[in-house]
């Protein structure tokens, strides 16, 4: 199951038009280059959730059969149920299998983590929860878990690592049956609500994965920083264009991204940048260090009870160097 109903507020205004997973990188959504992945490693099918902007992602999803690989069917709700009551709502309507073990994956993320190696392990240990760890190495704010010897015993306090050697929750996880008949109706969350009385217990499995690449994007700045990241890696341009988007001979268009039917006039300047779908960049405009999208796709404040700054018929927000 990909979870893909969170509001994305930490990525306003980029998602008020669409949900977070579907929210493009590399000119794809999220959500499909995530089944993709999923496909290749093995899955033929998937539950996917929505709430936010649902449209969105069935637009990313259509046919994914054909395109993806894998076979997807839609759990929608109404009113967000949290990941475990997403997980209760998708079972209660015969979507997943309650005898077999469940595989959720946070649909924001882009990575090639291979989960097959974590559902050997689970099956190993006869665990109740395996949960797939990274090395915080770089020591980014990240909720830090507590693990002994193989185990999951506990949790960080906020965002910031306090062992030498934090490990940080990738958002994969395994769940037995007996796990999924130990989630009530209604909201709940799996590792504050369901998850405890299981370590509790001592029933929670740690797998570290090694050499994976995993991004998450929360903000708007790690959503342009992780583009520029691919570009370094040689995964991807240095100016990321989705369909439609066009950048005219004589713009002067660098380390940007262009969502659908952007464009960038002769003239213009464009530098570290996200541009919303529709959003042009007219000769003598120059945009550095922010995101611009439509006024017109822009319906409800921001997470932070501010809107940006209006721009003609757009609106600019700024992507501060340095940010979280």
């Amino acid at each position: 199951m990909v979870l893909a109903a969170g509001l994305g507020t930490r990525l306003w205004p980029l998602t008020e038009d669409r949900a977070k997973p579907a929210v493009p990188f590399l000119g794809a959504p999220l959500v499909a280059r995530l089944c993709a992945h999923l496909a290749r490693v093995g899955f033929e099918r998937v539950v996917v959730n929505t709430h936010h902007r649902p449209e969105s992602v069935r637009a990313a999803l259509a046919d994914a059969k054909a395109r993806l690989g894998i076979e997807v069917a839609l759990s929608h709700e109404d009113e967000i149920l949290g990941t475990a009551g997403a997980v209760e709502r998708a079972l209660a309507r015969g979507l997943l299998d309650p005898d077999r073990p469940l595989l959720v994956v946070n649909g924001k993320l882009e990575t090639d983590l291979d989960p097959r190696p974590a559902l050997a392990a689970h099956a190993a240990a006869d665990a109740a929860v395996t949960m797939v760890l990274l090395e915080n190495r770089a020591r980014e704010a990240f909720r830090e878990v507590k693990v002994v010897g193989d185990r999951v015993v506990g949790f960080g306090h906020g965002r910031t690592p306090e062992s030498e050697a934090p490990l940080l929750f990738t958002g994969i996880h395994v769940l037995a049956p007996e796990v999924l008949r130990a989630i009530p109706p209604g909201f709940s969350d799996t590792v504050a609500d369901v998850y405890p009385p299981f370590i509790e217990a001592g029933r929670v499995l740690a797998h570290v994965a090694r050499g994976a690449r995993w991004w998450e994007f929360s903000t708007l700045a790690r959503y342009l920083d992780l583009h520029l990241e691919a570009h370094r890696l040689g995964l991807g341009p240095d100016v990321v264009t989705s369909p439609g988007a066009t950048v005219a001979p004589g713009a002067d268009v660098r380390q940007a991204v262009l969502w659908e039917g952007a464009r960038v006039e002769a003239g213009a300047v464009v530098r570290r940048a996200v541009l919303g779908a529709g959003v042009n960049v007219a000769a003598g405009e120059v945009v550095e260090d922010a995101v611009v999208v439509l006024a017109s796709h822009v319906q409800g404040p921001s997470a932070g009870g501010e809107r940006g700054e209006p721009w003609g018929e757009r609106i600019r927000v700024p992507i501060p160097r340095g940010a979280p």
